[in-house]
């Protein structure tokens, strides 16, 4: 029988790491490359509204913020949410705005970019096409999206969590021929570590890709 998405989350916390210590090495890390490209990709009449979907301690949130975005960030983590606004204070309630939320009950504003790194693929799938269509009609045209998508060979897809949803990189390509024009996809496919210091199998696709429709 598959774990709950809540019983993971439990066996998961209790055998690597706390969540507080989770959360101050993800602040550590760099932010991406393809948002730094998703940033320079956006038209300059656009307005400077982002998203950051599943924004963990905050990490690309500041970034946003920083680079002049409103933004609008959730997490469905009181305690990653809780860190956000610490690290964020100074933009607080001014140009960044978060929520204790999931990807399927967000109320995406209009955006012109809506990034969701390391995270989109925590969606469960019966409520992944609630969340994708409710980011996709949210972004403005012009707008881009930014993030990541879990692909078949990755070492957590082969679990049977039932709480990941997964892409070959064909559903991955037939999910933004609708609408989008594909700016780069980079697949990484290969050993690693977690943020735990777990040893892992990594098959992501990291997408950056433009609204023309």
């Amino acid at each position: 029988m598959a774990c709950s998405s809540r019983a993971w989350r439990k066996i998961y916390w209790e055998s690597s790491m706390s969540e507080q210590v989770y959360h101050e090495r993800s602040l550590a890390v760099d932010v991406y490359p393809h948002l730094k490209m998703a940033i320079d990709v956006i038209d300059t009449p656009l307005p400077k509204v982002a998203v950051d979907a599943g924004c963990g301690a905050g990490r690309d949130t500041l970034h946003l913020a920083e680079s002049g975005f409103t933004v609008h960030a959730y997490d469905r983590s009181d305690a990653a949410i809780a860190r956000l606004e610490e690290v964020c204070h100074i933009h607080l309630n001014e140009n960044v705005f978060p929520r204790v939320c999931s990807f399927d009950r967000f109320e995406y504003p209009h955006s012109s970019l809506i990034s969701a790194c390391s995270s989109l693929f925590f969606c469960p799938p019966k409520l992944f096409p609630i969340a994708w269509m409710k980011i996709t009609q949210s972004l403005v045209l012009g707008g881009v999206f930014c993030g990541h998508f879990m692909g078949p060979n990755d070492s957590w897809a082969r679990t049977e969590r039932g709480d990941l949803t997964i892409h070959t990189r064909d559903e991955l390509h037939n999910i933004f021929d609708r609408g989008f024009k594909m700016i780069d996809v980079y697949e990484h496919s290969s050993e690693g570590m977690t943020l735990a210091g777990r040893k892992k199998y990594w098959h992501t696709y990291s997408v950056v890709a433009q609204k023309i429709v």
